[in-house]
């Protein structure tokens, strides 16, 4: 039942066997239990944790946080992981939200929670940096500390071992709390599925922020088959495939979809682009998963063509977090696979995808009117997502229920259909098409700027400003020759009539996208709604309007 027993465990048989590294630092499996031993002393005998007791982490992804999540588990308490990509406001919404016991705090933070103990007075302060009077330090205390050894906390099924908030793609974030039980039932399915592809000897190169159940998921998996978890970011973890040459490789659609853009540009020849695909990737891959958001079937088959085959799973925070998951030999590249065995999954009449079984968590964390809107009145978890059932069981994501765009002819169109066909266009790094309402669909678009700034150079097209080239007669006739394609492929009604370049890309920092990277729609929309209301006053002649 205790996740720690798996680290006690693997130090027993493998001790010496890396279990996390990271630039700079390696921790064997004994070393590794040695400090988890240690902060779960600390956690016990300065915090005086109690089982249930909230403990708080704010920083990258560390050996540090790996530990503490151990040593919760060993002592009872539950983690709340925060993302580093949050806001400081946001970070103190959720702080203020679930006032933990104890918060830790990365050094490179210490800037951003320092001064504000006014929010969350009943917080106890810890930072792993030892010149910050504003904090206790952690590597002080834990010179004090007696180890806990042994299987800790008698921890039962419907016990809380996490408690992460959601991204807040329709609002503000929310606490789903997570059970063992919910956890374990989640993973037991997912290794029936998917133990076979992974080893022991693995190594996984990791990079999933561990403030999201998709990170912790995969981290798990080297806690409990005992491989080796290389830690990076989001920033270093393509350069470094072919230097760590990973087994396992889990991520976002993104990074495959930049991998898969690497190759084909790099020969006109299949062969030659199949052996940069391998090489890229480090040579050594078992087995790859994508979760997140939709892969586009070409780069699915692309990558199997080089002999990798991607899986793609779907879930949600609420559920532990997976639904569904295509397996190794039974899938379908249109879908995102057939549920999990412990899992039932039925469509509403308006098509939502319905969900119930153990992985499913209880409700939201002081929140319960969030908590009954989530659930139907016979104990069934709304997703907000609208499928469709594929020969063989197999369930395709049509779109988000609450982003149907609803034209005034009366044509149902989810924007994400679209949208997802421009992930593979060098030029465009975000298109979010708009129109509820409206006659005809026209789009915002922000470009991947250094591939743009490179395009002009190459094509003599002079400019002294990245807002300048991005509204250039140039840039706009590249843009349209890109929506142009699209349009020959859609029915008339799902066509993008006008756009916008929007010079500023969207990011997590300026609220347009999720801490995991996921588009707010509703704050794009808000954002540059003068913007996109334009399109249907200006008339630009970019695009033929639909008669």
């Amino acid at each position: 039942m205790n996740v720690a027993s798996w680290i006690d465990s693997h130090a027993r048989f493998v001790p010496e066997k890396v279990a996390i590294s990271c630039p700079g630092r390696e921790y064997t499996y004994h070393n590794l239990a040695l400090e988890v031993a240690l902060v779960s002393g600390l956690l016990v005998s300065h915090l005086k944790i109690k089982p249930g007791d909230r403990i708080a982490y704010l920083g990258y992804n560390t050996p540090e946080l790996v530990i503490l999540l151990l040593a919760c588990a060993r002592t009872g308490a539950i983690l709340l992981p925060l993302n580093w990509r949050l806001t400081p406001s946001e970070h103190r919404f959720i702080l203020q939200d679930c006032l933990p016991s104890a918060l830790f705090v990365d050094e490179a933070f210490t800037p951003q929670v320092g001064d504000n103990s006014k929010d969350y007075t009943t917080t106890k302060r810890y930072s792993y940096a030892d010149n910050d009077d504003r904090f206790e330090s952690v590597n002080r205390l834990l010179t004090e500390a007696d180890p806990v050894e042994g299987s800790g906390s008698k921890a039962g099924y419907d016990s809380l071992l996490l408690l992460c908030y959601t991204s807040g793609t329709t609002g503000r974030p929310k606490g789903v709390p997570l059970t063992y039980g919910s956890l374990i039932a989640s993973t037991n399915d997912w290794l029936d599925i998917n133990g076979p592809l992974v080893l022991s000897e693995s190594v996984d190169l990791h990079w999933l922020p561990n403030s999201h159940i998709f990170g912790w998921g995969a981290l798990g998996l080297g806690n409990i088959l005992g491989f080796t978890s290389y830690l990076t970011n989001p920033l270093e973890v393509l350069q470094l495939l072919p230097e760590i040459k990973p087994h396992l490789f889990m991520s976002v659609p993104g990074y495959f979809e930049k991998l898969f853009q690497l190759t084909i540009s790099s020969s006109e020849n299949e062969d030659e682009q199949l052996e940069t695909l391998r090489k890229l990737i480090g040579g050594r891959i078992t087995f790859l998963l994508s979760g997140g958001a939709g892969l586009k079937r070409e780069v699915k088959e692309f990558f199997l063509k080089a002999g990798m085959w991607i899986t793609e799973g779907y879930g949600l925070t609420e559920c532990s977090p997976t639904l569904t998951m295509n397996r190794h030999n039974d899938y379908n590249f249109d879908s995102v696979g057939k549920p999990y065995p412990c899992v039932d999954i039925k469509l509403a009449k308006d098509g939502e995808i319905l969900a119930r079984g153990p992985v499913v968590f209880q409700g939201y964390y002081k929140d319960p009117e969030a908590t009954k809107e989530v659930f139907t009145q016979d104990g069934w978890l709304r997703t907000g997502d609208v499928g469709q059932w594929l020969d063989g069981g197999f369930l395709k994501i049509i779109g988000r229920k609450k982003e149907i765009i609803v034209t005034s002819g009366g044509k149902n169109i989810p924007p994400e259909n679209i949208e997802l066909k421009f992930r593979d266009n060098p030029y465009i790094e975000h298109l979010v098409v708009y129109g509820d309402g409206k006659k005809y669909l026209v789009a915002a678009v922000t470009l991947s700027r250094s591939i743009v700034e490179q395009w002009a150079k190459e094509n003599s097209v002079t400019f002294d400003s990245w807002e300048e080239l991005c509204v250039s007669p140039t840039v706009e006739e590249l843009v349209q020759e890109s929506i142009n394609l699209l349009n020959s492929e859609l029915a008339s009604f799902e066509t993008i009539k006008y756009f916008r370049i929007i010079p500023e890309n969207f990011t997590p920092l300026n609220g347009l996208l999720t801490s995991s990277l996921k588009l707010r729609r509703k704050k794009v929309y808000e954002y540059y709604k003068e913007e996109l209301e334009a399109l249907y006053c200006e008339r630009p002649a970019l695009l033929q309007e639909e008669g």
